[in-house]
């Protein structure tokens, strides 16, 4: 039913807790693959990957074209995208398979939230929320989930480096966009490092840039 993309780069710290909270789905039969597409790590990552049964494709080291690639390889009816680093909350499956049965038309994003009690955090989840709701436009952080028809419907993952939260869903629009109460528990460990309020204000205005058509940057190695 459901194929699983991960995009992955140096991610043995946290792919781990990210397949785990998928294995129900694979004992019920709910999820056909999952898909690790990495972009070069130099880890456990590929190790961590194949003793659990993922399938593994390799891919340069962009989002947007691990995404494009992953979701070209997927043979599932449905596309479940996520980030290595997030982790679905309870009750996932039984919004899962709401979403299948009411909304076959919509592409499903999830309820965002930082495995960081600060404030700064929550402000972040917050305004990402924001975003999402009124522009159309989730992060990557909140993970999306759709059919395969609508993916292809809306042309998908575009074959170049496109920034990820923008690359598709500028053409699915609000209309067809729907928030899934399950909440996504993602790390916020890299806007740690950086600081939250420098993270916040770069990822503001590399969304205005790549909207002005400057393209983004690749990611970095954790």
């Amino acid at each position: 039913m459901i194929s699983v993309i991960i995009p992955t780069i140096d991610a043995e710290d946290s792919l781990v807790r990210t397949l785990s909270a998928l294995v129900p789905g694979v004992v019920e039969g709910l999820i056909k693959e999952v898909i690790v597409v990495d972009g070069g790590s130099t880890d456990a990552t590929l190790e961590i990957a194949d003793s659990t049964g993922c399938r593994i494709v390799h891919a340069d080291a962009s989002r947007g074209l691990q995404l494009w690639q992953g979701c070209r390889e997927a043979r599932g009816d449905w596309l479940l995208i996520l980030h290595s680093d997030s982790q679905l909350g309870e009750g996932w499956m039984d919004q899962i398979h709401l979403h299948m049965r009411q909304y076959p038309q919509r592409a499903g994003y999830f309820r965002l939230t930082f495995d960081d009690p600060s404030w700064l955090a929550a402000f972040w989840a917050e305004a990402l929320a924001f975003r999402a709701r009124w522009f159309g436009a989730p992060s990557g952080d909140h993970g999306l989930f759709m059919s395969r028809a609508l993916y292809d419907a809306v042309g998908g993952y575009k074959d170049q480096a496109a920034y990820e939260a923008l690359s598709m869903d500028l053409s699915l629009g609000r209309a067809r966009l729907r928030a899934i109460s399950t909440p996504l528990i993602t790390s916020g460990e890299r806007f740690k490092r950086k600081g939250w309020a420098f993270s916040q204000i770069g990822k503001g205005l590399s969304f205005i840039a790549y909207l002005l058509g400057f393209p983004p940057k690749p990611p970095k190695k954790a």
